[in-house]
């Protein structure tokens, strides 16, 4: 699924930004969604996968309610993975900078944190990526928890809309692409 991902987020902004090359793009994207998985096997993460032709194209990475802020460990944990993939990008101090300004404002109070969703572009534009929305988001209006992620793109910000998505908060800091950050409060039965 890493290799799903990489190819999802081939030619992003932000990727592109901290990438010397498409070579270097190509090298470093996995090692960037290794560390994305190792989050989403903290417990009672959710990965669901989207299949086109009998084969895996999509996934979808949620962290529950309670997962941030992370435990001490978790984050010095998280800390230590996270300066050692800094090292082999383009950009290194901008880099962390994001990645320290993400996490200050990721949302506080309880949330299912969309950690990661991919489509492979083979298979976009067929209704995958909103499949694998639609069961968090479905439990999150039962249980009236509110659903959180960022992205890169801004074409994302009216996509995720469709879904009920707002922004919250937008990130743009000088010399690095934005970020916005996006919430979706619960809705009641229809």
């Amino acid at each position: 699924m890493q290799a799903v991902a990489a190819r999802a987020f081939w030619c992003d902004p932000l990727f592109d930004f901290f990438s010397r090359d498409l070579f270097h793009e190509h090298v470093v994207l996995p090692r960037v969604f290794r560390l994305f998985f190792h989050d989403l096997h903290a417990p009672g993460a959710e990965v669901w996968v989207g299949e086109h032709l009998g084969h895996p194209r999509a996934l979808a990475g949620w962290l529950p309610p309670g997962s941030f802020p992370r435990p001490t460990r978790d984050e010095i944990d998280r800390t230590v993975r996270s300066l050692a993939l800094l090292g082999r990008v383009h950009n290194t101090v901008k880099a962390a900078r994001l990645l320290l300004e993400v996490d200050k404002r990721h949302l506080k109070e309880p949330h299912w944190y969309l950690a990661l969703l991919a489509t492979d572009p083979s298979a976009q534009g067929r209704g995958l990526g909103s499949a694998l929305l639609t069961p968090v988001l479905e439990r999150c209006d039962r249980d009236g928890i509110v659903a959180y992620l960022e992205t890169q793109k801004e074409a994302n910000v009216a996509w995720y809309a469709r879904a009920g998505f707002d922004v919250c908060d937008e990130i743009r800091l000088p010399g690095i692409p934005p970020v916005w950050c996006l919430r979706r409060e619960p809705r009641g039965p229809s």
